[in-house]
């Protein structure tokens, strides 16, 4: 039995047991998960967290091993010294087009994968090696030589110019993506990949070429390990984790990238007058359709392993506490379990089930997300007809939204709650990271 038919039916027996959602099933599944059998040239790990998925598995191939197992990282401790949680939320309205967008997220440093890679690996005492440039040719030779000399790199790509994630046309240029690359068969015009997924990917030269060269900023940037430090402290490494984290919430270079832009969500969502009110930015039709069905997508499946990336970070903090016998960050961990729910609760309630359209699209968002991790390639057909009926329910709503105005009103009520809610619940888990690293060891 292969890896991916092994994973996809623990998953699935863990859903039927549990009542847990696919992303949240698999994230507790591939958490135990073994790398690749041995007959490969490298060390494959699936994964949940784009950045921190590829830094584990750079970390492995490298041979930088978790002082307190001797094994490779998990994902979940890679995520933590990274800087675990952070926040963010953007709506917009583009008049030109005519189109409303919603964006949430809630990685440490989400919008720059490369601050994020070497904050965590500094504090892993890893060094590391950039390259950019915008020739193709040049392009190809910093891959050769890093892959040559390192081992697998990490790459910067654009999302919407992967085959095996079939998306529309309109993604193209815009999904800035980090994914590894682990060896490339000239020969065969075939670059084998690390994206996620529960087996490795495989592309032309060609493909990736055009990936890493679409996006405008970063482009065929690589990423990649030279050198290790041979003693780990854990209690030093989980404490500067903390510590970015901590910072990144309450310290970010504007509201919008700190816990004051669940303040803000909250208080957009309903009864507000400004501009950028969800009266305003997104009304009942194709727009609103867009914000809710962003809202549930983001916070569930868009690279955070569900529950807005809360459940990884509670994983994190599990690990961590388990091996430095300390209760305190067992206690934080059930925090960030319970917040994580509550985001994913948050994510149901947007796409209510008793809605036919919306329990359709909550099963096409799902499903896309399944198909993508569990087959790759295999299922490029499928993901591209899951989004191509999503998008014909978002004409249909366009047209006919399934909601009254009353009835929608009511529903960014009921929302506006669960987030001020959850806005409580995060800043008294900050408080409690500020105090715990008051008498941390290691700090």
């Amino acid at each position: 039995m292969t890896q991916q038919k092994h994973l996809k039916r623990r998953v699935r027996e863990r859903m039927e047991k549990t009542g847990e959602s696919y992303t949240t099933a698999r994230r507790h599944v591939v958490r135990s998960t073994q790398p690749q059998p041995k007959n490969l040239a490298y060390t494959h790990f699936p994964g949940s967290v784009p950045a921190a998925a590829a830094l584990r598995i750079l970390l492995a191939n490298a041979g930088v091993s978790a002082p307190h197992s001797g094994e490779p990282f998990s994902e979940a401790m890679v995520f933590g010294i990274g800087g675990g949680v952070g926040a963010g939320v953007f709506a917009f309205h583009y008049e030109a087009q005519d189109i409303s967008t919603f964006f949430i997220a809630g990685r440490h440093r989400w919008e720059d994968d490369q601050a994020w890679l070497e904050g965590a690996t500094a504090r892993l005492g890893v060094e590391t090696t950039v390259r950019e440039t915008g020739g193709a040719k040049a392009a190809h030779q910093h891959l050769q030589e890093l892959l040559e000399v390192q081992g697998p790199v990490i790459a910067w790509v654009d999302t919407g110019s992967l085959p095996y994630r079939a998306m529309p046309e309109m993604w193209g240029g815009g999904g800035y993506h980090v994914l590894v690359v682990y060896e490339v068969d000239e020969a065969s015009n075939v670059v084998h990949l690390g994206d996620l997924t529960d087996e490795p990917l495989q592309v032309s030269l060609e493909t990736l070429a055009e990936a890493r060269a679409r996006i405008r900023k970063q482009k065929n940037r690589l990423f990649g390990i030279t050198s290790k430090e041979k003693e780990l402290d854990l209690a030093a490494i989980v404490a500067a984790g903390l510590e970015a984290c901590h910072q990144g919430l309450a310290q970010a270079r504007s509201k919008s990238f700190s816990l004051d832009a669940f303040h803000t969500l909250a208080d957009r969502l309903h009864g507000s007058r400004a501009k950028d009110s969800w009266e305003v930015v997104f009304p009942p039709g194709k727009k609103l359709w867009t914000g809710l069905t962003s809202m549930y997508d983001f916070i569930e499946h868009y690279g955070t392993g569900g529950g807005l990336s809360r459940p990884m970070f509670a994983e994190f903090l599990e690990e961590a506490g388990e091996a430095l016998g300390d209760a305190r960050l067992a206690g934080l961990a059930e925090q960030y379990a319970a917040l994580g729910r509550a985001w994913s609760q948050l994510a149901e309630s947007a796409l209510p089930s008793d809605v036919p359209m919306f329990k359709e699209a909550k099963s096409l968002l799902e499903t896309k997300t399944e198909l993508f991790l569990s087959q790759g390639e295999a299922a490029e057909a499928e993901i591209r007809a899951a989004w191509r009926r999503l998008e014909e329910l978002a004409e249909t709503a366009e047209a006919a939204f399934p909601l009254n105005a009353e009835e929608a009103d009511e529903l960014r009520r009921e929302l506006k709650g669960q987030v001020q809610a959850l806005n409580e619940g995060e800043r008294q888990a900050q408080d409690e990271i500020e105090a715990l690293l008051s008498t941390f060891p290691g700090r």
